[in-house]
């Protein structure tokens, strides 16, 4: 080690050097450290990216999922509307036709009693 002195004015400032060969093996081995950490930095940032990209088309291919599905689901609440629709315009034909029906069995019903009548008519003047 050696010492040097540089003199300012009236006041001496005494300096002691390192070994500037140490010195410089320590900034070379923080180097190689500094740069073996940032390749590895890197390399796991490379492997980030590439997942965020798997992630990004699977979302795409989600979001296009979500869009298929709400379409159908549109689609099903039309279906069950005219479902339904269709379905009250049944029952109120079958009510229709239920009325009809007690008409028609009305009606047939006095046709029978106009038979029977005959029948029992025509029986007895036999």
């Amino acid at each position: 080690m050696s010492l040097c002195r540089f003199a300012f004015g009236k006041n001496q400032v005494i300096i002691k050097l390192m070994n500037v060969e140490k010195t410089m093996q320590f900034i070379l081995d923080m180097q190689a450290q500094l740069t073996a950490s940032a390749q590895k930095h890197d390399e796991r940032l490379s492997r980030l990216e590439s997942v965020a990209a798997q992630h990004d088309e699977r979302l795409t291919r989600l979001e296009a999922s979500v869009a298929t599905v709400t379409d159908l689901v549109g689609r099903l609440a039309q279906a069950e509307i005219r479902l339904v629709e269709r379905m009250d315009r049944l029952a109120q034909e079958m009510e229709r036709l239920g009325e009809s029906q007690a008409y028609t069995d009305q009606r047939l019903n006095a046709l029978i009693d106009i038979v029977d009548k005959l029948i029992q008519r025509n029986g007895s003047a036999h």
